[in-house]
């Protein structure tokens, strides 16, 4: 015999879902002295159906929107342009696998938009515009150590900080977050 806390517990749902289940009948319970007593083997038996019932909850991961763009002019009284992510992939002739993510600047927008004082945007915009990331399914030792990046070169940037307060980091973490997306 268990209460409604324990069983809730055991069961992760809340007390209210227990108590339901024993007003009911899904589960044996009875009432003493207000309180409801749950049988401890009905409600393994219930928590064995809604097992089967329900599929483990896979965690949502957030999408990251290859296929944004950013509209901004780089220099005063120019036409605004297009900023859009590219994404490539290749595989060189010893078989190592490239994936290079160019146009960055979508993918940072919220950054970006948070600048203020024009001048200042512009010059982010103009150090970042060139930022590349890229993803590799080799370690190169020649990497080892590199602030540009992680994992010995399986990830690794072009970028080199500076812009809107967008650190090395936050390329590799973008990276990271990219390699997981494309591998799905």
């Amino acid at each position: 015999m268990t209460t409604t806390a324990a069983a809730a517990a055991q069961a992760n749902v809340t007390v209210a879902t227990i108590r339901t289940w024993c007003r009911r009948g899904v589960i044996a319970a009875t009432k003493t002295a207000g309180r409801w007593v749950i049988n401890t083997a009905s409600l393994a038996a219930r928590i064995a159906i809604g097992a089967m019932k329900r599929p483990a909850r896979q965690e949502a991961r957030p999408v990251i929107d290859l296929t944004a763009t950013y509209v901004h002019a780089l220099l005063p009284g120019e036409e605004p342009r297009d900023f859009t992510v590219k994404v490539k992939e290749r595989t060189t002739h010893d078989g190592e696998h490239l994936i290079s993510v160019r146009g960055l600047i979508p993918l940072f927008a919220d950054r970006f938009d948070a600048i203020t004082d024009e001048g200042d945007r512009i010059h982010a915009l103009t150090v970042f515009q060139s930022a590349v990331i890229v993803i590799s399914d080799r370690a190169d030792a020649d990497w080892e150590g590199d602030p540009q990046a992680r994992e010995s070169g399986r990830l690794r940037t072009t970028y080199r900080g500076g812009a809107a307060g967008i650190t090395v980091d936050d390329v590799l973490d973008l990276a990271a977050k990219l390699r997981t997306q494309l591998a799905a």
